[in-house]
């Protein structure tokens, strides 16, 4: 059984009101609509390769991260179409898994009809963007000949219009049977631009979903915790980075049952789903950052609580003009919430540095984010008009809204010129007199010499401890030092390192007998993390990259087995490769 509950929590909001330097126009773009359904393989080899029925928490798992800019549809098949539902927006969203949680694995598989019903419910909704998440185990096979036959030729129609209408097709193959890449089932993928997905067993579609939503959806979602329960009571308290987001998803998901969930924090609303192996909480407005989960999981089972955050917006932009010899009109744009323009958006450090791609008057320009604030500078010597398009895609946060604006940038005025007129040689020779008593008094600050302050001793920004256990090891490659000396590969054991330690890169790079300085070294630590992870925490100046991906600093992140991170140091001259192995 499901429980929906609700609460409101009072707040008082101060409004900051923000002028504008010019005459400026905001236009909301209509926002690209987007729609995905869920194929499901419902035939009776599902009983084999999904006992515990998975597929089930991944169907979730895909509905409720969607932002709410989505519809979203299922369709299950075995020898005809077991359940389908229509295209729903955000608010019926649980009608979907309820269809979902009561279709039973039996019968054949009838893939055919299964696609061309979700290309069909597709093709009749006017969404701009359109996808299929299609799971299988197995190959079309219906009780004769003649029939697979006839569903094998009704899955390649199927293909064909999705591939005319836009649709793309990304499958999921599980089991045996779908290990082979050449399987006919994958040619949905292929034919509409799509990837594949092959996996052993049903308990890593988790993983498969996941990549689909991230890398081909572009759907932005974080995971704060991966808990391995114990059977009791288990508690998760985060502080969120999200403040003013219209709405937070936070999505629980297991392979084994979650029961009593309990959450504490402060918003204008919240929603919570309960299914047997997963459940969600939307928290509409959050006031503050702070969360508390309080569960119970099944003991030997693990897990997974993700945030997904959302924002609806609106750009303004505040014009200063400079005068000189070319005038020069400066540029900031800022963010605020859609039905609250008084309310400013990411100015909190977690998001400084975050490159947004602005396309100003047809030139794409990457600016970097800073205090909720884009910085922009033109000369300008006659008055123009133009758009300012924004891509949104790069901040850790899913943005809805407005995404461009228009700008109204005038000349500066000219100056009134003055007639000339005699010069006051009384007041010349006064400026003379007071440069002279200006420069004696710096040239005898300068000579008094005094005795240099001491440097205040730096405080230790090691994070919080862990509580499990080190595995595995670090394997180093030192690719420039500021000596210029070539230094072999070196490997670091972290078997012997008790589970509470947190450890620097510096000490690291000490123990493994190095007298060569890498600056920034000392404020990059490690900690054991959760599932044989290591949890690195960036509190350096150094630049950090790990398969494209910029760390940033004051931040902490989960390396899995054989994860690599490019550190180039704060003297911008040593450079090494981290790669963590078991």
């Amino acid at each position: 059984m499901r429980r929906i509950w609700r609460w409101k929590c009072i707040s008082l909001m101060i409004g900051l009101l923000l002028g504008a330097a010019s005459c400026i126009q905001v236009h909301a773009q209509e926002e690209v609509s987007k729609a995905v359904v869920f194929l499901m393989d419902a035939s009776g080899s599902m009983n084999t390769n999904d006992p515990e029925r998975l597929a089930v928490d991944s169907i979730a798992q895909l509905v409720y991260t969607l932002p709410s800019d989505y519809k979203v549809g299922f369709v299950a098949y075995n020898s005809a179409i077991a359940a389908a539902t229509d295209l729903v927006g955000e608010d019926h969203r649980s009608e979907i898994m309820n269809t979902a949680e009561a279709v039973a694995y039996s019968g054949y598989s009838n893939a055919g009809e299964g696609l061309a019903s979700a290309v069909a419910a597709l093709m009749e909704d006017s969404a701009q963007e359109k996808s299929i998440v299609m799971l299988s185990d197995g190959e079309i096979l219906m009780s004769g000949e003649s029939a697979t036959n006839e569903a094998a030729m009704l899955y390649q129609a199927a293909i064909e219009q999705a591939k005319d209408s836009g649709i793309t097709i990304y499958v999921i193959g599980l089991g045996d049977e779908m290990e082979d890449s050449d399987n006919a089932i994958f040619e949905a993928a292929k034919s509409t631009q799509g990837q594949s997905y092959y996996i052993d067993q049903a308990l890593e579609i988790q993983g498969a979903i996941d990549a689909i939503l991230m890398q081909e959806l572009g759907v932005k979602q974080s995971t704060v915790a991966i808990v391995d329960t114990e059977g009791g009571q288990e508690t998760v308290s985060v502080d969120l980075p999200y403040a003013h987001a219209d709405k937070i998803r936070v999505l629980l998901t297991s392979s084994a049952p979650i029961q009593n969930l309990n959450a504490n924090f402060h918003a204008e609303s919240a929603n919570q789903i309960n299914g047997v192996r997963y459940s969600l909480i939307e928290i509409e407005e959050p006031f503050e950052s702070h969360l508390d989960l309080h569960f119970e999981g099944t003991k030997g089972s693990q897990v997974r609580v993700n945030v997904i955050p959302e924002y609806r917006v609106i750009p303004k932009v505040e014009i200063d003009y400079e005068e000189g010899i070319l005038p020069t009109a400066n540029l900031v744009f800022s963010f605020y919430r859609a039905d609250n323009v008084s309310v400013p958006l990411w100015n909190e450090e977690y998001f400084d540095y975050t490159p947004i791609t602005a396309t100003i008057g047809g030139d794409q320009q990457e600016l970097l984010l800073r205090s909720g604030c884009l910085a922009w500078s033109e000369s300008t010597t006659e008055q123009h008009t133009y758009e300012v398009l924004f891509d949104y895609s790069a901040l850790p946060v899913n943005v809805m809204g407005a995404n461009r604006i228009t700008v109204d940038v005038e000349p500066p005025p000219v100056p009134l010129v003055e007639e000339p007129h005699e010069p006051n040689y009384l007041l010349i020779a006064a400026l003379v007199l007071c440069v002279f008593i200006i420069l004696a008094i710096v040239l005898a600050l300068v000579l008094y010499r005094t005795k240099p302050k001491p440097v205040p001793v730096s405080v230790d920004d090691r994070p919080e401890p862990g509580k499990y256990s080190y595995v595995g090891k670090i394997k180093l490659y030192i690719t420039r030092t500021g000596s210029g000396y070539d230094i072999p590969p070196l490997s670091y054991s972290l078997f012997r390192l008790p589970s509470g330690k947190v450890i620097s890169l510096q000490e690291i790079l000490e123990e493994c007998g190095l007298e060569e300085q890498f600056p920034g070294s000392e404020h990059i630590y490690f900690k054991a993390g959760a599932a044989r992870s290591l949890i690195l925490t960036n509190n350096s100046d150094c630049t950090m990259i790990r398969n494209r991906e910029i760390l940033m600093k004051k931040k902490s992140y989960s390396l899995a087995v054989d994860a690599k991170v490019d550190v180039s140091f704060e003297d911008e001259i040593s450079e090494l490769t981290l790669q963590y192995k078991v």
